[in-house]
């Protein structure tokens, strides 16, 4: 449809995708050179896969500067999640079941590798994200590259 962005190719082949409402940043961590924050969420609309009524989910980022401001490289796409705000996430690993109430068990958060504002709301995100998801766009292949040819 004209004047949508379009959806990013990762996003819309994901295991999971959801609207979401951020709770609250549980922890923060750095290891390896990267920098990881994990969030409670509230699932508002599961778009694809299933997801549990509140879970966990991690997403990479980098100190903002100050303790509690976290920032991402591009923030269209991997926004960082903040309380209060709603969000659409794309999971590429982990669990979704979360549990009702629950903080969700270490080590079991789901990865959210896509993050953006859901700015359409709970209806418009699930409109826009349900056309995406049945014909999800296709990647352009690069010839260049060897790993593609032999696949």
């Amino acid at each position: 449809m004209a004047g949508r962005r379009p959806v990013p190719v990762g996003a819309a082949q994901s295991e999971a995708v959801a609207v979401v409402e951020a709770v609250e940043n549980t922890s923060y961590g750095e290891g390896g050179g990267s920098a990881y924050l994990t969030t409670r969420v509230k699932t508002l609309a599961p778009l694809e896969g299933e997801f549990g009524d509140v879970l966990q989910v991690t997403q990479g980022v980098k100190n903002g500067g100050t303790p509690g401001r976290y920032a991402t490289e591009d923030p269209d796409r991997h926004a960082v999640l903040e309380p209060g705000r709603p969000y659409v996430i794309a999971v590429q690993s982990g669990s979704t079941a979360g549990a009702v109430g629950a903080a969700g068990a270490a080590g079991a958060e789901a990865w959210a590798w896509y993050a953006e504002p859901a700015r359409r709301g709970v209806a418009g995100e699930r409109e826009h994200w349900q056309e995406a998801l049945t014909s999800p766009p296709r990647a352009a292949v690069d010839s260049s590259c060897a790993d593609v040819q032999e696949g």
